[in-house]
């Protein structure tokens, strides 16, 4: 099993994706990143086998860009192949090995399977360091909908994709997709550490320049984090599970 992924400024999350995703059965990661992150994603990935590819404009991933992993795919994935799309931040929970899910979804002539992102925060809502050995559930053991409840935007998006569907709304949505029924995925979404407003603040700073229609919703967490001095995960759904779902 494939998986593509791009990645910008911000590698440290590696070590703990390729070990959770090798878990579930994939085999081959595809990665796209600028040079200077070259040594050190060959550093993090001995034992995994990474293709990189360092010619991709990366950046435009800030705001929700595509291009990088769909060069990637259309250069190396297979018309009728399966593969994962994610983010760096994004853990699929997958609970059984993939390919129960795309022998699932080949039984059922569907060509995507969808997850849902839930935000995982630390219990007091601060900003929080890892390293290579955190435990992540740990760490960060709150669960919440934030997308959707705070920033009022899309927390589903296509994680398993057969075949050249080509993007419709991010990875949100495909062209011609035809998602599994009745299943969602969870996707635990460790975006908020120590540096995560200031991605964030970068992302808003980024689509106000290009006059992006949602701005607006990097701004909602930014003044929340204002408000509040903390993510106050109680008024947007958190709910405190530690590892659960993990």
């Amino acid at each position: 099993m494939k998986l593509y992924v791009a990645i910008f400024d911000d590698a440290r999350l590696l070590p703990h994706f390729l070990r959770h995703y090798a878990r579930f059965g994939v085999s081959e990661f595809h990665i796209a990143a600028p040079e200077d992150l070259a040594d050190y994603i060959n550093e993090k990935s001995r034992g995994f086998s990474v293709k990189q590819y360092n010619k991709y404009d990366v950046a435009e991933t800030v705001t929700g860009a595509v291009g990088a992993v769909t060069a990637m795919r259309m250069a190396t994935q297979n018309p009728d192949e399966w593969v994962i799309i994610v983010d760096l931040d994004e853990f699929v929970e997958f609970e059984l090995p993939v390919q129960y899910w795309t022998e699932r979804t080949d039984a059922t002539a569907r060509n995507v399977v969808r997850g849902i992102m839930y935000d995982r925060l630390a219990a007091d809502g601060q900003l929080k360091a890892f390293d290579d050995n955190s435990d992540l559930p740990s760490l960060y053991p709150v669960r919440s909908r934030m997308r959707k409840e705070l920033m009022g935007t899309v927390d589903f998006k296509g994680v398993l994709v057969k075949g050249h569907l080509q993007s419709n709304v991010s990875h949100h949505k495909f062209h011609n997709e035809r998602p599994l029924k009745n299943v969602a995925l969870e996707i635990s979404h460790y975006k908020w550490m120590e540096n995560g407003l200031d991605r964030v603040k970068q992302a808003y700073d980024m689509a106000v320049a290009q006059e992006m229609d949602w701005a607006w919703m990097y701004k909602r967490v930014l003044d929340h984090y204002d408000q509040h001095g903390r993510f106050a995960w109680e008024t947007f759904g958190g709910e405190l599970v530690g590892s659960k779902g993990t």
